[in-house]
């Protein structure tokens, strides 16, 4: 069986939104906060994709003593843009040029799904 490398005529386009939310949801997933609590700008970057996000990270918890070994918000934000370069030219396809990160405040950490494996069985 010979499979033909572009068997149809045509290219394919990823929408401009469409990218920058995929960004914004790996971006999102690599800090644990929610999707909504990240924003995107993309721009060329010597022909790669250039990233410019502004992260909105939860307050610390004032009652919780601080945890050794806990990363500060600037090492998080370095492995945030390791796993944002890699994970997002996994998915998108483009390769990651700069990826600039602005931290503020006032998000909320992600909520984790819930399974209740006690719902919606069937008897």
């Amino acid at each position: 069986m010979t499979i033909q490398a572009n068997p149809r005529p045509g290219h394919t386009r990823i929408a401009p939104p469409a990218l920058r939310h995929a960004l914004e949801a790996v971006a999102a997933g690599a800090f644990g906060i929610g999707r909504d609590d990240v924003h995107a700008t993309l721009q060329d970057d010597a022909g790669k994709l250039g990233v410019d996000l502004l992260v909105r990270l939860p307050p610390p918890p004032l009652l919780v003593p601080g945890a050794r070994g806990q990363q500060s918000v600037f090492e998080r934000a370095s492995t945030a843009r390791l796993k944002i370069s890699s994970l997002g030219q996994r998915i998108t396809g483009l390769q990651c040029g700069r990826i600039n990160i602005r931290l503020g405040a006032g998000g909320r950490a992600a909520r984790e799904n819930r399974v209740d494996p006690g719902r919606n069985r069937k008897p």
